[in-house]
């Protein structure tokens, strides 16, 4: 990597929100300290600076940026956004390595989450319990892995209470609940608002509980729980939708009242 261009890279970062304090209309230097919280003189040189590398215009009102440094802040920003959600999911992206997800790490700035914790051991079923309890039209996702018979447990319940349920699983996570939890898989699997979709290819175990969107991490050596990720990103679920579609399209789907063999 080239030292020099990544030394200009760093210093146009710190730069960002002196651009940000053009975006809108041209203003004067004097705005653009106040509004990037720097001194008049930081904001001298920094103007000049920028004008001379084509990321300012100046114009009788002040300063402007012009489509470069539009698109740079832009850019910028995004990149920013890139971090903070990838920071924020760091205990689920050690259980979930998907490009898929990494590249839309930014919708995931704001959310909740949760790590396995030797002191609270049941943290995260007990979040999770709460967010199905409070479920009243919709739970529908893809897993990769079973981790909770707790929340298994509780989705049964919101099925029988008329929640519809959508579920998309490898045959062979299915044939483990047939195994491990015929009565509660029996159960669900005879109501007509549950629909089992036979999905061999995923890559991220997610659910959608009405809002709220669940990203969740498992460890596949112990078989548990490792981290979740909460959010109600009208982004972040859309994303997820999108990407349900795309499993659900490819799918083989079970009928609701058959039992598998």
């Amino acid at each position: 990597m080239d030292q020099s261009a990544l030394d200009d890279d760093i210093q146009l970062l710190r730069r960002a929100p002196m651009l940000a304090a053009c975006r809108n209309d041209p203003v004067s230097r004097s705005t653009i300290a106040e509004r990037a919280d720097c001194s008049r003189t930081t904001a001298y040189r920094a103007t000049t600076e920028l004008v001379e590398e084509g990321l300012l215009g100046k114009v009788d009102d002040g300063y402007r940026l012009t489509g470069f440094g539009t698109t740079t802040l832009d850019r910028i920003e995004q990149f920013r956004a890139a971090l903070d959600g990838a920071r924020q999911l760091r205990p689920v992206l050690d259980y979930i390595d998907a490009p898929v997800l990494r590249a839309n790490a930014h919708l995931f700035a704001d959310a909740t989450v949760i790590e396995a914790d030797s002191e609270a051991p049941y943290a995260i079923e007990q979040h999770l319990e709460s967010i199905i309890a409070n479920t009243n039209e919709r739970i529908y996702g893809v897993s990769t892995s079973f981790g909770s018979p707790i929340t298994l447990t509780r989705t049964v319940d919101r099925v029988e209470a008329g929640v519809e349920f959508e579920w998309g699983l490898p045959r062979a996570v299915l044939d483990r609940l047939e195994n491990q939890h015929g009565d509660l898989h029996t159960t669900v699997r005879a109501h007509q608002n549950t629909t089992v979709h036979i999905v061999e290819d995923a890559v991220v175990d997610f659910s959608l509980y009405d809002d709220t969107l669940v990203l969740t991490g498992f460890d596949s050596d112990r078989g548990t729980l490792a981290a979740v990720a909460i959010t109600d990103s009208p982004d972040a679920r859309a994303w997820a939708d999108r990407l349900y579609r795309r499993y659900r399209h490819r799918a083989d789907t079970l009928d609701s009242t058959a039992q598998s063999g």
